[in-house]
């Protein structure tokens, strides 16, 4: 029995580790995708292969630096007028 439980504490501890890696990596992408476009950005994971990309404001210039940046990877950029913020994916 205590073998158990030792394993399911490494487990999640290692599940922690798996967690904060994400998230970190995440940041340092949002990071570097923020100085590429000159503005902050927020990346979304929208479905298993895709991210969302979004920024505060209607810019089509961050689209164009981030597109140049992907080599013409990225689609559906869109405004959201109620919301003030721009939106474009990345399939990957």
């Amino acid at each position: 029995m205590l073998k158990v439980q030792r394993t399911d504490r490494a487990g999640s501890r290692n599940q922690k580790k798996i967690n904060m890696s994400i998230k970190e990596r995440k940041q340092n992408l949002e990071n570097v995708l923020s100085k590429v476009s000159g503005v902050s950005v927020e990346i979304t994971f929208a479905r298993v292969n895709m991210i969302t990309i979004c920024w505060d404001g209607e810019n089509e210039s961050v689209f164009d630096k981030l597109q140049n940046y992907f080599k013409g990877k990225l689609f559906g950029y869109e405004f959201d007028v109620e919301c003030d913020f721009s939106v474009c994916c990345l399939n990957f």
